[in-house]
């Protein structure tokens, strides 16, 4: 009985913790400071504007995996390890539209906010899969903090 006490409390803490996260985001997607999020950073700027998740019923796990830059229509090679997925058909397109999609399953890869210094990227551009394919997304986010000052 008092591990499901403690198990309840846990996972109630947690619940809360989660929270308070999705509204520090919130006032980050408020400001102007340029953001770049990456994997579970991709997730909660979703649901901190309001889009939902969804589990995936195989998870994306490996360092093979095939992204769709949907502006240029380049292919990469990406590492990842999720076991969800920002579900786009709950995404406001005010807020965010879509920017990658993996190959194999169309599920999002990213997003790029409209109006705001923000993108995100659900792969890991950092592990170097390709090897530099998604090097250029560093690029990027660094040329967004340079027209901040």
């Amino acid at each position: 009985m008092q591990r499901r006490i403690l198990q309840d409390h846990l996972i109630t803490e947690a619940a809360l913790r989660s929270e308070e996260i999705i509204e520090e985001i919130k006032k980050l997607y408020n400001s102007n400071v340029p953001i770049f999020a990456i994997c579970l950073g991709h997730q909660l700027m979703a649901l901190a504007t309001g889009a939902d998740t969804h589990r995936l019923k195989y998870g994306h796990r490996g360092a093979n995996h095939p992204v769709k830059d949907l502006k240029t229509g380049k292919c990469y090679i990406s590492s990842q390890n999720h076991g969800y997925v920002v579900d786009e058909s709950t995404l406001d397109s005010k807020v965010a539209v879509p920017a990658f999609e993996n190959v194999n399953d169309k599920t999002n890869e990213g997003l790029e906010y409209v109006g705001k210094n923000i993108f995100t990227v659900q792969f890991h551009p950092e592990a170097c899969a390709g090897p530099q394919d998604t090097a250029y997304l560093f690029d990027r986010f660094m040329d967004m903090m340079k027209k901040e000052d």
